[in-house]
């Protein structure tokens, strides 16, 4: 039987993190309590790693939570929000105090970054998430791009995964290195669930008051949002499946799923990651077809309609990938 080597931390602890790290223990022994070196065969990630997860002395990463607790033979799922309202508490930890941000003796950017707990506070209270008031500059608009991140616990691997950016493209627009575009900016939005039309206008407000230039390409991306939502606030659940069109009846709900499976196998098999990229961003500029719904849609967590198939296969053929079946379209 396995069990813990050592004791959960008392002393200069987190107690966010030590009462994860317990309730990960307490999962295991439910599980019989199965060794580090069985837990590790079976999720893939060292002893090392499985065992810090439960040390209680840090935070582990959500790859590693995901793995301890399949390894324990639990749904993961019904882990992420206990594991991101810790990570939330915990964050940032350099900027905890009583006294009031104000009052600490820091740099602007250090003191905006003192507040986000009370605007995650907001967001949780209000269902909406916006960015404050009073932002109306580039750093505003960065900083609350961070905020927003960290509020979601994605990293920037986890961000590329649903944008058609390197993880280093989207670190240099955090960063200030590159500018944030309204194609990024509405593309960063759906990667961390902000969706409905009512949310994406404030952030598309804040850009297009940070850099005018913005201002008409901002607008295009409204219109798009306002299409897409059916011409009302009312928007996709963070990460959910939509279904197809309820004017296509059964017989096409068939032929259009097995055309979606077709299309997603021989991309994924055919298409280098920088090809894909190249024919999203094409697909987004030229039809509205939101980048991150196409990375969705590779990962089987999105349905796209008949009409936007035959549009990315127009593009790849455009793109010079002749060799497509034809059978997805028609």
């Amino acid at each position: 039987m396995g069990r813990h080597a050592k004791e959960l931390p008392t002393e200069q602890v987190d107690t966010f993190i030590v009462e994860f790290a317990a309730a990960l223990r307490s999962l295991r022994e439910q599980a019989g309590n199965p060794t580090l070196a069985e837990m590790a065969s079976r999720a893939g990630i060292s002893t090392a790693s499985l065992s810090k997860a439960a040390g209680g002395h840090e935070m582990p990463s959500w790859r590693v939570t995901e793995a301890y607790v399949e390894a324990c033979g639990n749904d993961p799922k019904s882990w992420r929000r206990r594991w991101e309202n810790v990570r939330r508490a915990t964050r940032p930890k350099e900027f905890v105090s009583d006294e009031s941000v104000e009052s600490l003796n820091l740099d602007p950017e250090q003191r905006r970054r003192a507040s986000w707990p009370r605007i995650w506070e907001r967001w949780d209270r209000t269902g909406m998430i916006l960015p404050t008031h009073r932002a109306e500059t580039a750093l505003d608009l960065r900083i609350a791009l961070q905020s927003l991140r960290a509020y979601r616990s994605l990293s920037l691997r986890q961000l590329a995964i649903l944008m058609p950016y390197s993880h280093s493209t989207v670190a240099a627009v955090l960063s200030g290195a590159r500018p944030v575009s309204a194609f990024f900016l509405r593309n960063y939005l759906q990667a961390c669930g902000v969706t409905t039309y009512g949310e994406v206008l404030q952030w598309m407000d804040l850009l297009r008051t940070a850099d005018p230039t913005e201002k008409s390409a901002a607008g295009a991306v409204l219109n798009s949002t306002l299409r897409g939502n059916g011409g009302n606030s009312t928007s996709y659940s963070w990460r959910s499946r939509l279904s197809i069109s309820s004017e296509i009846d059964r017989l096409k709900k068939v032929s259009l799923r097995k055309r979606s499976e077709h299309l997603r196998t021989w991309m994924l098999g055919k298409l280098e990651t920088k090809d894909r990229n190249v024919i999203y961003r094409r697909l987004e500029k030229l039809y509205g077809i939101n980048a991150v719904d196409l990375r969705l849609f590779e990962r089987e967590e999105w349905s796209l309609t008949l009409d936007q198939l035959n549009k990315i296969v127009r593009e790849v053929k455009r793109h010079g990938f002749k060799d497509i079946d034809p059978v997805v379209e028609f």
